[in-house]
């Protein structure tokens, strides 16, 4: 095996334990979800007690486990791709990788804020769990605007539909979590932290989707060997 053969060999090992690091953050984050999760001690006698007020907070923080479970999965999937598409790394893409998987992490954190507060000071609870997927989307998109328009060369040769149609999926989904939170922040300002103002305001991120998609529809490449 020549020294050219050899190198090339290396970096994909180099670029397999990037990937298997980043996986494995993945997994740990939604584990630590879960983990948060405690099941409180009923009562000798709970049936003189309303057993859906008694678990609605642990209701509440198992419905942030759930859309936390399904973000951090579609998030993980579309980093499975990118991974697909790249050849070779560098140190640029180290940090993007990085600063992705460190809003990933996070998520334990914002499920904990929100659940603290979600009786006390809804509006900052719910803008801060917002702001983590914000976050999330933000860093995701620079990883993928790196390596599909940056620097081109790191990833793989061809596929020229495929990728544009990965790229233009990060973009759209950042500018609708940008737009949104423009909604909500406005929201906020307007209704003085009305609740039920914030919580109509959450109503435009299911209708920014349905424009992301509309605009996705003519650029979906005709084959599929990557993108899903």
């Amino acid at each position: 095996m020549n020294e050219t053969a050899k190198e090339s060999l290396h970096k994909e090992f180099e670029l397999e334990r990037m990937i298997l690091f980043s996986d494995a953050v993945f997994a740990i984050a939604i584990t630590l979800l879960i983990l948060e999760i405690k099941f409180p001690e009923l009562p000798a006698n709970y049936n003189n007690i309303n057993l859906f007020i008694f678990l609605k907070p642990i209701l509440i923080h198992f419905f942030a486990f759930i859309v936390s479970f399904f973000f951090i999965g579609m998030s993980w999937s579309r980093h499975l791709t990118l991974c697909k598409f790249l050849k070779q790394y560098n140190n640029t893409v180290i940090f993007f990788n990085l600063l992705l998987l460190f809003f990933i992490v996070t998520f334990p954190f914002s499920i904990s804020a929100f659940i603290e507060n979600v009786n006390k000071a809804i509006v900052v609870a719910v803008l801060v769990y917002i702001s983590n997927i914000f976050l999330v989307m933000f860093a995701q998109f620079l990883f993928v605007y790196y390596i599909l328009k940056i620097n081109t060369a790191l990833s793989v040769p061809g596929y020229k539909e495929e990728k544009e149609y990965f790229y233009l999926k990060a973009k759209y989904s950042f500018v609708m979590m940008v737009a949104t939170m423009i909604v909500m922040i406005a929201a906020i300002i307007v209704s003085n932290n009305n609740i039920l103002a914030v919580a109509f305001s959450l109503y435009a991120l299911p209708l920014f989707a349905i424009i992301m998609k509309r605009k996705l529809r003519k650029h979906k490449p005709k084959t599929q060997l990557f993108t899903a």
